[in-house]
């Protein structure tokens, strides 16, 4: 008993529980996140253990340097312990977020009104004119009004064939006030005499509803097998929850046993033949412009792909650029070979290497009125950033400002792929860390005027190239198979 009181005056063997305790929950947490390699996690713990269990024998030693000894060894591993537990408990939660999946997504029909109205509340539409459009999300659009009826508001519905029509009507004051989904207004944005709509109108009135999201995930075993992933950005004001245009099309074919890459680019106004499941909304076999499958979530735009070129796409993550500049703030800045010099957003971007910050990125990946070629030398660009990101985050550089870019990755990305397989990639990097071969291509085009059916009118489209497309594919096959991709860049 007279042993025990002593001992539990020793200030050392608190420092003994409190190093036990932080060894416990590392390797509890390494446990759960499961993303060590176990040439990694098992002399990770038998290291952590024989440590500790030199400083609990040390603390019984008469020597005073023996329980300095002891004291220092403790104050390390409870550092190390809730330390690394603590940058393992935002990857998990990382990981959480970005594959947390819901398969309902919100969406939202409103009613506007110009400011330069009185117009205010759902009040006020009483005795008003309210002009739709006859295709676009039209069951969902008859839904608000006949939610408006059942509150006893009375209205006129003017109809048109043409989205634009109707905008040009209702800003003229044609019509007094506009229903639409939401999520079309940036679409309308991009005509330029309506670049400021989003400026000029108000809603004073919101019918929210949900569409069943399509489960489009096939799994392969991803340490050995190659596979697709469709990699969906828009730069959308509400953040990565929105469904909006997919301003960013690239599809990554990966092949883990080669440590190979192929980014293939895919314009933006690409003129498809949409394919979604009914739930999704669209109009399925109708032509419009590939960013417009957006509308109807990323799974449209991954089904309407597959169909382009013939392959089976197993993942998707959809990315908000809007938050790349905080992503590339945070990883310190990145360097891309920037093949044409240009100014854009009051910067000039030289040719050759060239850092970027956040703002710079930003303004690289949006620029495509500086070059002949347009969108099709946007699309490159942004597979650029996107190619200098995967090696700064793959690099050891990023493990300082860990937390900060685990943070604001998580609110940038969603993914279909499952947790385990992105743990799995995550083992395969630290076991090996092999850099990456990336391979770069596009696909072209040939520009055109066509009717787009989600606009309800004829716009400016980019006429797939057949050429360009089946030297896609061969790229796609040969890295696939273990190759080098032959028309990349």
């Amino acid at each position: 008993m007279m042993k025990l009181k002593k001992l539990l005056k020793k200030p050392t063997l608190y420092l003994e529980i409190l190093a036990a305790a932080a060894v416990i929950r590392l390797i509890a947490e390494c446990f759960r996140f499961r993303i060590l390699p176990d040439g990694l996690f098992i002399p990770l713990v038998l290291i952590l253990l024989i440590l500790w269990g030199i400083s609990f024998v040390l603390i019984f030693k008469r020597k005073k340097r023996e329980k300095i000894i002891a004291s220092i060894l403790c104050v390390g591993l409870t550092i190390i312990g809730f330390g690394g537990s603590y940058y393992l408990h935002t990857a998990n939660g990382f990981l959480d977020a970005i594959t947390d999946h819901h398969n309902m997504e919100k969406r939202t029909v409103s009613v506007y009104a110009l400011n330069t109205t009185g117009y205010k509340g759902q009040k006020d539409i009483d005795g008003l004119s309210i002009a739709v459009s006859k295709t676009n999300a039209r069951t969902y659009v008859n839904e608000a009004l006949e939610n408006l009826k059942n509150k006893g508001v009375q209205f006129e519905v003017k109809e048109y064939d043409s989205t634009i029509e109707m905008v040009h009507n209702f800003r003229g004051q044609a019509v007094d006030l506009m229903m639409i989904d939401q999520s079309l207004l940036t679409i309308i944005e991009d005509f330029e005499d309506q670049a400021d709509i989003l400026d000029s109108i108000h809603s004073i009135y919101d019918y929210e509803y949900y569409v069943e999201s399509a489960n489009t995930a096939t799994s392969v075993d991803i340490s050995n097998e190659p596979f697709n992933v469709l990699i969906s950005g828009s730069d959308s004001r509400a953040g990565i929850d929105e469904t909006a245009r997919s301003d960013v099309n690239l599809i990554m074919t990966v092949n883990p046993s080669t440590h190979s890459i192929l980014l293939t680019s895919v314009p933006r106004d690409y003129y498809v033949e949409m394919v979604c499941d009914a739930s999704m909304g669209c109009a399925n076999g109708k032509k419009d412009k590939l960013t417009h499958t957006g509308l109807h979530g990323i799974e449209t735009t991954e089904k309407t792909l597959e169909e382009v070129f013939g392959i089976e796409i197993n993942y998707n993550v959809k990315v908000s650029f809007s938050t790349l500049t905080r992503l590339v703030d945070v990883l310190g800045g990145i360097t891309v070979d920037n093949p044409n010099e240009f100014e854009a957003g009051g910067n000039t971007f030289e040719k050759g290497n060239i850092t970027l910050n956040g703002e710079q990125a930003l303004s690289y990946v949006r620029e495509r009125y500086s070059f002949a070629t347009g969108d099709r030398e946007r699309g490159r660009n942004q597979m650029r950033v996107l190619s200098a990101i995967i090696d700064k985050i793959a690099s050891p550089s990023v493990l300082g400002n860990y937390v900060d870019i685990m943070n604001t990755m998580k609110d940038s990305f969603q993914t279909n792929m499952p947790i385990e397989d992105i743990r799995t990639l995550a083992r395969e990097q630290l076991q090996y860390g092999k850099r990456w071969q990336i391979y770069r291509n596009s696909v072209d085009g040939t520009g055109s005027t066509e009717f787009c059916y989600e606009l309800g009118n004829e716009a400016s489209v980019l006429i797939p190239d057949e050429e360009t497309i089946s030297k896609a594919k061969l790229n796609v096959e040969a890295v696939t198979m273990g190759e080098p991709a032959p028309y990349s860049y």
